[in-house]
């Protein structure tokens, strides 16, 4: 018995004493709108932080993240941070909106009017200037085509061929 409490109080302390510092993004292609809906999830204290050393607001203490403000400063962080080029040529992204769930904060992009494309390539480094080790999971959705990469401050783009 004393065996099985040593090793649970171990898988405590090495298990959930380190912090994992990711995001994962959908890019969902809807050939029929003629968009790239983009979907990203990122933990909300890691966030808060970004925001907190970037613009000096707390989003702890503002839960209207739709506000005028507080929609401009994420939409300023989140576009400085993202890229997508699709054949080559660089278009642009559009921020939407955001709601929070649980500890996450989801956020909403799309490219409108765009036509269909045979090559991709996603820049995303959103929280690397916060943590080493963050990574971001890609996810790309194009008709029946998946693809999913991890981007990583070493190589912050990923390049898909349809």
């Amino acid at each position: 018995m004393k065996k099985i409490s040593l090793l649970i109080l171990l898988f405590i302390i090495y298990g959930f004493g380190h912090k994992y510092y990711v995001s994962t993004s959908l890019y969902d292609f809807k050939e029929d709108l003629g968009s790239l809906q983009i979907t990203i999830r990122v933990f909300k204290d890691d966030f808060t932080e970004i925001i907190k050393k970037k613009y000096q607001i707390d989003l702890s203490l503002n839960k209207d993240l739709n506000s005028n403000e507080i929609k401009s400063k994420i939409s300023d962080y989140l576009l400085s941070n993202l890229g997508i080029y699709l054949d080559n040529n660089k278009h642009e992204i559009f921020y939407l909106g955001s709601e929070e769930k649980n500890e996450m904060l989801i956020f909403y992009l799309e490219l409108e009017s765009i036509p269909s494309f045979k090559s991709i390539e996603l820049k995303n480094t959103i929280l690397f200037d916060l943590f080493e080790k963050q990574q971001n999971i890609i996810h790309l959705k194009k008709g029946l085509n998946k693809r999913s990469f991890i981007l990583r401050k070493d190589a912050p783009n990923v390049s898909f061929e349809f």
